[in-house]
C-alpha cells in the first residue's frame, strides 16, 4: 500500500492510497507504473499561507482504481471473435462499473417534449453522426400532434428496412392536414464551437454542426440502413484486411458562398487520415491508428513518411484502406465525422496547413468562412452565442432528396428555464424539451394533454464523477469571464464553500483527508449507492418522468447482442450465454458474480427486450450504509480519522447560473445527507461556478484542471457500433479522453 505524506495542520500522519481490490501489479498487461508527474507526494504548504495544488502519481492512482478493467479489457481486444469480445468487454465494464469512480447517470432523450419534427425521420443508430444531420427530416408548419407522432413511431417500428417508411410518412400527414416545409430550427446550442475543423470533432459543440458540412462515405437513413454517400460501393477482401471504395464523380468542394474549390477526389482521405493523426492524437490514436497499417508507427514517430501507412488514392476515384487486422465495426466507423470525413488538401494548404512533423492549421479551421465544403450545408451566418445558419449546398450531389434545406440554431444559455418552451410555441423554433419550469407552463397552457409525449433514449450516456486526484482549489471570477478554456486551461470556478474562500490555507487539511477518501473503493461505493438518482433527475425531467431515461450502465445494455452461443469465464466459472443475449444481460452476469449489489439489466422491459434504462438499480440505503462502515475502519487503519467532528469534505460544483442546476445540488445534498444517516461523516458541500460548468469540469484540457471533486452531467456518444466506442475513454496513457474529468493528470496530453 503506497503512503504518502499529509498536510496535516495539527497532527503528522501518513495517508494511504486504499482500495478494496489489491493494487494492480505493474509488471502485468496493467498500464506502466511511471509517469511524468515529479512527485508521489504532496506539495507542502508554504510559509505565506497560500493554497498549493497537491500533486500525487497519477498512474498509481489508475492502477489501484482501474487496473483490473484495464486488463480485462485489454484481454476483450485480443479476441478474435466478435461474440466473445462482446461478452469480455462486459466483464471488462463490471470492473470499471464496480470501481464507482464513474456513476451511470442518464441516456439522452426520454424527456417530455412538444415538436414539428416526425418521429424517426433522422437515422436513430446509437453511434456516429449522421443522428444529427437534419437534410431528410420530415417537418412540419404545425405542432404534431401526440397521437400522430405515436402513430408514425409504430409504422416505423413496422416499415424499417423496407425502403417504405419516408413515403409512407409523407402520405400519412398529408391525410392528417398537416403542411410540410423546408426548414427547420433546432431547439438551441449551449457551447460555441472550439474550432471549425471536422476532423476535431472530439466534442459535441464542434461535431454537431459540422458533421452537417462535409459528407461521408457512407450514410445512414431514416430507416438505419447503411446508403452510399460519397462512396458509390464498397468491397472488402475475405481476411477483411483490404477495404475498397469506389467514389461518387463530379463531387465538388466549394466554400462558404458556394464557390468551386476543386473536385473531391480520393486523395482528400488520404490527406484526412494524416491530418488527423498529426493534430488529434487521442482519438487517432485510440482507436484508428493501430488498425491502419503504419498508422500507430506514424503517430509514434517511428515511420515520418504517410505514404507508408495504409490508405492509398489508387486514382481520383478509388480509395483503399489497408488494415492490420480484421475490424468487424469498420463500416460503422465511417459514418463519425471526426474519423473518416474527407479534406480538401488543396484547400487546406491554400490556407497555410502543413503535414508531417510540422504540421500546422495555418488559418483551416479559425471560422466558418475558412473549412471547405462537401456536404449538404454551407453555414452562412454565425454569430458566437447568438446563432448558426445552415443552408443548402448548390452543388450537393443529392440536392434534389433534401426535405431540408435550412437549419437554424439558436443559442440558448439555460438561465430561462421556459425560454426555448415560449420560442417553441412562437414558431422560433420548432421543437424542445420540457424541464420542470416548461412542463407547469405547457400544462397550464393547456397544450400538454394533445402535444406533448416522451423523446426517444439514445446512445449518449452521461455520467457523474469522482474525482481522483484534485488538484486546484482556485477562487476564480471576473478577470476569467468570458475567456475561452484554450485560453486560460479552464481553472475558472467560482468557488464558494459556505461562504468560505476555498483556496484558504484553512481547508488544507480537508483537501488531503478527501483526497485519501476519495481513493477508497468502499467510500466512493458510499456515494454512489447513496444518491437517489430518480430524486435527483426529476429535477431535471420532472416526477412523471424521472426513471424513464435513467440510465444503469456505461454502455447501453442493447447496444449489441451475441450472434451464436459464447462461452466465457466468469471468476473461475464458465459461463454460456445464448445467440441473441443482449450485452446488458453480459454484463448483469459478471457484476452479480462479483458479489456487489447494483443493477444494471432488467430483461422484463421493453415487452420482454430487455433494457439497461428507465430504473434506478444503483440507489441502494442499506448497502451505501454499509460501505461507508467499511470505509471508515479502512481510512481509520491508515491514520484518517472520519466522525461527526471530522467529517469528508465532498465539494459538488454546479452552475449557479441556471434554476435546474441549482435544484440538482439541492438535490444530491439532501439525498446523500438521508442515505448516509445525516452524513455526519460526509459535509457534502455544495459550490457554486458561475462560469459555465463545462469549465470547471469538462473542458480542461487535461486533469489538473479538474476544479471540483463531484461533477455530474458529462455525456459520451460513441462513435462507431462496438463497445469501446465507450471503454476507452477511460484508457489510461492519453488514450483515454475522459480520465481528465477524475483528475488524472498532466500524462493526459503527453504518453510517457
Amino acid at each position: 500500500m503506497k503512503k504518502f505524506l499529509s498536510l496535516m495542520l495539527a497532527l503528522a500522519m501518513v495517508l494511504g492510497l486504499f482500495a478494496c481490490a489489491p493494487a494492480a501489479d505493474p509488471n502485468t498487461s496493467n498500464p506502466p507504473a511511471s509517469n511524468p508527474v515529479e512527485s508521489t507526494e504532496p506539495t507542502g504548504k508554504p510559509e505565506s499561507g497560500e493554497f498549493q495544488p497537491m500533486t500525487y502519481d497519477d498512474w498509481e492512482i489508475y492502477n489501484n482504481t482501474y487496473g483490473e478493467f484495464y486488463k480485462a479489457l485489454q484481454e476483450a481486444k485480443e479476441c478474435v471473435d466478435i461474440d466473445e469480445m462482446f461478452a469480455k468487454m462486459a466483464i471488462a465494464e463490471a470492473k470499471f462499473l464496480e470501481a464507482a469512480a464513474v456513476v451511470p447517470y442518464y441516456g439522452d432523450g426520454g424527456s417530455w417534449g412538444i415538436s414539428r419534427m416526425a418521429p424517426r425521420t433522422m437515422p436513430t443508430v446509437m453511434w456516429g453522426s449522421d443522428q444529427d444531420r437534419y437534410e431528410y427530416a420530415l417537418v412540419t408548419t404545425e405542432l404534431l400532434k401526440a397521437e400522430d407522432r405515436k402513430h408514425i413511431t409504430a409504422m416505423w417500428n413496422e416499415l424499417a428496412g423496407t425502403g417504405t417508411f419516408e413515403q409512407s410518412v409523407k402520405d400519412y400527414l398529408a391525410e392528417k392536414g398537416y403542411t410540410l416545409k423546408n426548414s427547420y430550427a433546432w431547439n438551441g446550442y449551449a457551447s460555441d464551437p472550439e474550432i471549425w475543423d471536422p476532423l476535431a470533432a472530439w466534442t459535441n459543440s464542434v461535431g454537431e454542426p459540422l458533421c452537417l458540412t462535409v459528407d461521408g462515405l457512407v450514410r445512414y437513413d431514416m430507416e438505419n440502413v447503411l446508403q452510399p454517400g460519397l462512396a458509390t460501393s464498397w468491397e472488402h477482401s475475405e481476411d477483411g484486411l483490404t477495404w475498397t471504395f469506389h467514389l461518387r464523380e463530379g463531387v465538388q468542394w466549394v466554400d462558404s458562398q458556394g464557390r468551386k474549390l476543386d473536385d473531391v477526389k480520393a486523395d482528400d482521405w488520404v490527406a484526412s487520415l494524416q491530418h488527423l493523426f498529426d493534430f488529434y492524437g487521442y482519438s487517432a490514436a485510440e482507436v484508428l491508428a493501430p488498425m491502419i497499417v503504419n498508422g500507430l508507427e506514424y503517430v509514434n514517430g517511428e515511420v515520418t513518411d504517410f505514404s507508408q501507412v495504409g490508405v492509398e488514392a489508387v486514382d481520383d476515384h478509388t480509395l483503399v484502406y489497408h488494415l492490420t487486422h480484421a475490424v468487424p465495426a469498420f463500416e460503422s466507423m465511417l459514418t463519425y465525422c471526426g474519423f473518416f470525413a474527407p479534406l480538401c488538401r488543396s484547400y487546406y494548404t491554400a490556407q497555410g496547413g502543413t503535414f508531417g512533423a510540422d504540421h500546422d492549421n495555418g488559418d483551416f479551421g479559425t471560422s466558418p468562412n475558412n473549412i471547405a465544403y462537401c456536404g449538404p450545408y454551407l453555414i452562412t451566418s454565425y454569430t458566437a452565442q447568438q446563432s448558426i445558419v445552415f443552408e443548402a449546398n448548390p452543388t450537393y450531389w443529392n440536392l434534389d432528396k433534401m426535405n431540408i434545406t435550412k437549419v437554424t440554431w439558436p443559442y440558448y444559455d439555460g438561465k430561462d428555464p421556459t425560454k426555448s418552451y415560449d420560442d417553441c410555441i412562437a414558431g422560433v423554433n420548432d421543437s424542445t424539451s420540457l424541464g420542470t419550469s416548461a412542463l407547469i407552463k405547457c400544462k397550464e397552457d393547456g397544450i400538454f394533454d394533445d402535444y406533448a409525449i416522451t423523446s426517444t433514449v439514445n446512445g449518449t450516456s452521461r455520467i457523474g464523477y469522482q474525482t481522483l486526484n484534485r488538484q486546484i482549489f482556485h477562487n476564480f471570477n471576473e478577470e476569467t469571464a468570458g475567456v475561452s478554456p484554450q485560453e486560460h486551461g479552464s481553472v475558472d470556478t467560482l468557488d464558494k464553500a459556505n461562504g468560505v474562500n476555498v483556496a484558504d490555507a484553512s481547508i488544507i487539511d480537508d483537501a488531503a483527508r478527501t483526497h485519501v477518501a476519495m481513493n477508497n473503493q468502499n467510500f466512493r461505493l458510499a456515494m454512489a449507492l447513496g444518491l437517489d438518482r430518480a430524486a435527483y433527475h426529476a429535477q431535471r425531467v420532472g416526477e412523471e418522468l424521472k426513471l424513464v431515461s435513467l440510465r444503469n450502465s456505461y454502455v447501453p445494455g442493447t447496444f449489441v447482442e451475441t450472434s451464436k452461443e459464447i462461452t466465457v469465464d466468469i471468476n473461475g466459472t464458465p459461463t454460456t450465454f445464448p445467440a441473441g443475449t443482449k450485452y446488458g444481460a453480459m454484463l448483469q452476469a459478471a457484476i452479480t458474480a462479483d458479489g456487489y449489489p447494483m443493477k444494471v439489466w432488467d430483461p422484463e422491459l421493453d415487452d420482454g427486450v430487455g433494457s439497461s434504462d428507465g430504473f434506478d438499480g444503483w440507489y441502494n440505503v442499506s448497502a451505501a450504509r454499509e460501505y461507508l462502515a467499511k470505509a471508515v475502519e479502512e481510512l481509520a487503519a491508515v491514520g484518517v480519522e472520519v466522525s461527526k467532528e471530522n467529517p469528508i469534505q465532498v465539494d459538488y460544483v454546479y452552475y449557479g447560473g441556471s434554476e435546474a442546476f441549482t435544484n440538482l445540488a439541492n438535490a444530491y445534498k439532501q439525498s446523500i445527507e438521508s442515505s448516509l444517516e445525516g452524513a455526519v461523516q460526509v459535509n457534502l458541500v455544495n459550490v457554486e461556478s458561475q462560469e459555465q460548468l463545462n469549465y470547471s469540469s469538462f473542458w480542461h484540457t487535461d486533469g489538473t484542471g479538474l476544479n471540483c471533486d463531484e461533477s455530474w452531467g458529462t455525456a459520451w456518444t460513441p462513435d462507431y457500433g462496438d463497445p469501446a466506442s465507450y471503454l476507452d475513454t477511460f484508457l489510461p496513457g492519453g488514450d483515454g479522453y475522459l480520465c481528465k474529468n477524475l483528475g488524472l493528470g498532466p500524462w493526459m496530453s503527453e504518453q510517457p
